[in-house]
């Protein structure tokens, strides 16, 4: 039987989106293991940098897309390892209500984490010229959009 354009369009899109997905989480736990890091820490403290105020754990899950259960693992083990800090002193606040913020030694991270991201992010890309890569966002927005209209 012979194989449809649609059944080839759909295997080569799930197949490739897949696969870039699995490489990422790859490249996000090898290269946080090299800070003794998890690979879900680098995300925390990625978004904790661009916010100095700080981010509730709420605030933080929706960033990271993972559950408030989760992050809440997270900045609970971050905070025992001193890579993040609460920004107020109210013991009676819930995690998910005070905002958490990085400490010198989580910023120290960020810093030699941020240059490996600026690192496989140039690398990946290093063969599309600036106008493909903005094409290649832009189509990958549009199709993001598109799913998540279909999927509710």
């Amino acid at each position: 039987m012979e194989e449809s354009i649609e059944e080839s369009r759909f295997e080569d899109f799930v197949g490739l989106i897949t696969k870039i997905s699995k490489e990422v989480q790859r490249i996000k736990t090898v290269e946080a293991a090299k800070l003794g890091l998890k690979g879900s820490d680098v995300m925390c403290l990625y978004y904790l940098s661009q916010h100095e105020e700080g981010l509730t754990g709420a605030e933080l899950a929706r960033e990271v897309d993972v559950t408030r259960a989760a992050i809440s693992r997270t900045l609970a083990r971050l905070e025992d390892e001193g890579y993040v800090e609460a920004c107020a002193e109210d013991d009676d606040a819930t995690r998910y209500r005070v905002p958490m913020r990085l400490t010198a030694k989580g910023q120290t991270s960020m810093v030699q984490a941020s240059e490996v991201i600026r690192r496989v992010v140039t690398e990946a890309g290093n063969e599309l010229g600036d106008s493909q890569r903005r094409q290649m966002y832009r189509s990958l927005c549009l199709i993001y959009d598109r799913l998540c209209t279909i999927s509710r």
